[in-house]
């Protein structure tokens, strides 16, 4: 096949979706669709007509239960058996901010080889700030994991805008996380060292963790946005580095994502 779909599902309180549609249009998707999820539940819009499915960032049905709770329930009861065959089948699934929340509480991250909705072990929850950090991060991308969106990523800047995005799971959890490489992203200092402080770590995730991914590395989910990068001109300091190499690093991830596609679906 020599066509890349994108499917970004949108919703109530979904806000990310035009952004991160423009992300994977540079680069080089030939179909991005934004699709309410209600399309998909009644059956008019199939996806399995599409190799890329995304969980963009928000607030899915508001913030005052759970990040990502009711998101995750409704596609799980709804729509469950559609988004097994998709991860099933090999195809990529990204879940961005709300997105990692949604996947995380679903269980399909890290999820189940065999069934994809394994028992969630993990959760993202309130900020050790016990407010909402919409700044700039740095993330470094763990090379064990070989996951095709993390080819050739190292570290990069990137922004967070998040209420709830705190990792933890319990120590057996983390240490499978850990020991089976499913880390994807940790935020990191100035050093490129895991950031265990604030504001480094802008949430007291453990592990650092900024993102993971499941055992096959075909489901990412983070909480940094890299949709939000991918353009040298939208870094906050690209005016201090003109005339310096600067690019848009939050670009890579999607071409990652693209290229898969084409090369190996």
């Amino acid at each position: 096949m020599d066509k890349v779909s994108v499917l970004i599902l949108t919703g109530y309180g979904i806000n990310c979706d035009v952004e991160t549609g423009w992300a994977f249009t540079m680069a080089g998707a030939h179909r991005v669709e934004r699709v309410h999820i209600n399309r998909i539940i009644n059956g008019e819009v199939d996806p399995a007509d599409f190799q890329i499915m995304v969980f963009p960032g928000g607030f899915s049905f508001g913030d005052h239960i759970a990040s990502g709770r009711v998101l995750g329930l409704k596609i799980k009861k709804e729509m469950g058996e559609k988004v097994a065959k998709f991860v099933r089948d090999g195809k990529l699934v990204l879940g961005i901010c709300n997105g990692f929340q949604t996947l995380v509480k679903m269980g399909i991250l890290p999820g189940d080889r065999e069934t994809v909705f394994g028992k969630q072990v993990a959760t993202l929850t309130h900020n050790d700030s016990a407010k909402y950090e919409d700044r700039w991060v740095r993330i470094k991308a763990n090379h064990a994991n070989n996951s095709p969106f993390l080819r050739g990523i190292d570290a990069f800047d990137v922004a967070v805008r998040h209420g709830e995005g705190k990792f933890m799971a319990q120590k057996s959890h983390l240490r499978d996380i850990k020991n089976n490489n499913l880390i994807a992203f940790q935020y990191v200092d100035k050093n490129g060292e895991p950031a265990r402080n604030y504001p480094e770590n802008p949430n007291g995730s453990e592990l650092s963790i900024a993102g993971i991914t499941n055992e096959t590395g075909t489901v990412l989910g983070l909480m940094p946005h890299p949709e939000v990068f991918v353009s040298s001109t939208q870094h906050p300091h690209w005016t201090r580095n003109k005339g310096q190499e600067m690019k848009g690093d939050g670009l890579k991830l999607f071409q990652n994502a693209v290229n898969y596609v084409l090369k190996e679906l």
